[in-house]
């Protein structure tokens, strides 16, 4: 049996992303944070790690991004699990008790038209929405709330004054699933990449040309600053290849000559939201 690690505690979106992936019967393991997810699935305390890495409504979490450059593993799958933000207070509690709001940061950046109807809350982020309902579970009074699913909800004995709060119905968050070593499995139809661009008119474009020529759907591209080197990026791409046969190898090389660096975070399956996989 594989042993995973998420970070949270039991209700968190991301334990729910494991067990989707994984199974009810998977063997998970909390973390307090993602490098410490990092840390463990290092330490071979763990199989695999499931961590969030974007958000329909937010966008990509930049940390797990910068984690996987710095210990160089791999995306081995994905699960996306769909979002939707509670507000949750102890039984016996109603919204005019409420004087703080507590939840992972996303979780309040998705609930910002939500709370900006109560500009009399103060709002203070948590490593996890989970950990928010547990902390709220455990306040002695009624005066702070949290952010997160029905499931914890139901974890911690609370109660949900209102439902749906992120602003945005169809939210998504995709989780990936993490390895110390490459596991490309005979299915796999969707490609990670990170890469840096020489300093010339059309590096990109040259990219983006032999990713079109060779039939690859890009789903997703973006960049991110180099942290030691000024006005210098790191560019992230994912692409489907329209088929779980397609050979790689020639399509690394041509990119390769258009790029300074090239590093293959993962080969995996796609796994589309809103799919039957999704949960």
């Amino acid at each position: 049996m594989i042993t995973a690690v998420y970070c949270g505690v039991p209700g968190s979106y991301a334990e729910e992303a494991a067990l989707c992936y994984f199974g009810e019967n998977a063997s998970l393991l909390q973390a307090s944070s993602f490098g410490n997810a990092f840390e463990r699935l290092r330490d071979r305390e763990a199989d695999r790690a499931v961590l969030p890495i974007e958000n329909s409504s937010t966008g990509a979490i930049s940390a797990v991004y910068d984690l996987l450059g710095r210990y160089g593993f791999y995306i081995v799958g994905e699960q996306y699990v769909r979002v939707n933000h509670c507000l949750l207070a102890r039984p016996g509690g109603t919204m005019t008790d409420i004087r703080e709001v507590i939840s992972h940061e996303q979780g309040l950046s998705q609930s910002a038209e939500f709370l900006a109807k109560h500009p009399e809350w103060v709002c203070r982020p948590v490593y996890n929405t989970a950990a928010a309902a547990k902390m709220v579970s455990e306040c002695p009074d009624f005066h702070l709330a949290a952010i997160a699913s029905r499931r914890a909800a139901q974890c911690y004995g609370l109660e949900v004054l209102a439902e749906g709060v992120n602003f945005k119905n169809e939210n998504y968050t995709r989780f990936v699933v993490i390895s110390r070593e490459p596991d490309y499995l005979p299915d796999s139809d969707k490609v990670s990449l990170a890469f840096t661009l020489p300093h010339v008119v059309g590096s990109l474009c040259g990219v983006l040309e032999v990713l079109s020529r060779r039939g690859m759907n890009l789903v997703k591209i973006e960049s991110r600053p180099i942290a030691d080197r000024n006005w210098e990026y790191l560019f992230f791409a994912d692409f489907i290849t329209g088929s779980p046969h397609t050979e790689l190898e020639p399509l690394f090389r041509e990119l390769k000559e258009h790029t300074q660096t090239l590093q293959v975070l993962g080969c995996y399956r796609h796994r589309p939201a809103g799919s039957p996989e999704e949960g």
